[in-house]
């Protein structure tokens, strides 16, 4: 008899035993990290799909840039698709009420041998900036 429980408890899923960390997939965001700056940000790293930025309030208004690195080659401008074209997103006009501004499929700018890219922020307002990034 105690063997038999032995054997069902091993075999038997139980919520228990379950993995309860929350799981990131297709539609959530993943926090990449954080970046106070007054010229160009950090380095953040992103795996294709779609990659937000956030601008705490306090940051300066101004044109932003999201620029993808190469190592090898002059970086890239990763436009924001605004009216119906691609421009350069304006601190707080162009961003939601959060101070949020999502760039859609940026799979292209994925390179390297690690396949992510390398994105950061530049702007050309002085003072510090705070910004937020999500993969």
């Amino acid at each position: 008899m105690l063997i038999m429980l032995l054997i069902v408890a091993l075999f038997v899923p139980s919520p228990v035993f379950a993995n309860n960390a929350p799981q990131h997939g297709s539609g959530d965001w993943d926090y990449q990290g954080k970046d106070v700056f007054t010229k160009q940000s950090a380095n953040f790293k992103s795996g294709g799909g779609d990659f937000k930025i956030c601008l705490s309030e306090n940051s300066k208004e101004g044109a932003y840039r999201l620029m993808e690195e190469d190592s090898f080659n002059p970086d890239d401008w990763v436009p924001a698709d605004l009216y119906g074209g691609y421009s350069e997103p304006f601190f707080p006009e162009n961003f939601d009420s959060s101070g949020c501004l999502v760039y859609k499929d940026i799979g292209e700018y994925v390179d390297g041998n690690d396949n992510q890219a390398e994105f950061y922020l530049i702007k050309w307002t002085g003072g510090n900036s705070t910004v937020y990034t999500y993969d």
